[in-house]
């Protein structure tokens, strides 16, 4: 019997967002998105074991989440949402369906 793994659908944006890194922040962009985690293009990679907070707005929602290093390529990486409480969860949650429902948004981006 096949095992078939199912990812969350994710998203194509272009917002800009803040990183915790070193006790300072990085100014990046995310290009992708989905309930589980988003890709970001930053001026540098992030190192193999990362782990911070993202900081992003979009309309009246102001996010800030834990998040870890998920994999890294060039020239964006991917972080992993770290939730530490429901309410986190939820707010991205509603980002993610605010994204997905955003006049010009052309769909979802499937990904193997």
């Amino acid at each position: 019997m096949q095992k078939f793994t199912y990812r969350t659908p994710r998203y194509p944006v272009n917002l800009p967002v803040r990183l915790t890194v070193e006790g300072g922040t990085v100014s990046g962009r995310c290009h992708e998105i989905s309930r589980e985690g988003m890709r970001l293009e930053l001026r540098q990679p992030l190192p193999p074991g990362y782990a911070g907070v993202v900081s992003l707005s979009y309309q009246n929602l102001d996010l800030e989440v834990p998040v870890e290093f998920a994999h890294a390529g060039s020239p964006q990486d991917g972080v992993r949402f770290v939730f530490s409480t429901d309410k986190q969860r939820s707010e991205v949650a509603r980002l993610v369906a605010l994204l997905a429902s955003s006049p010009g948004q052309t769909g979802l981006v499937l990904v193997k």
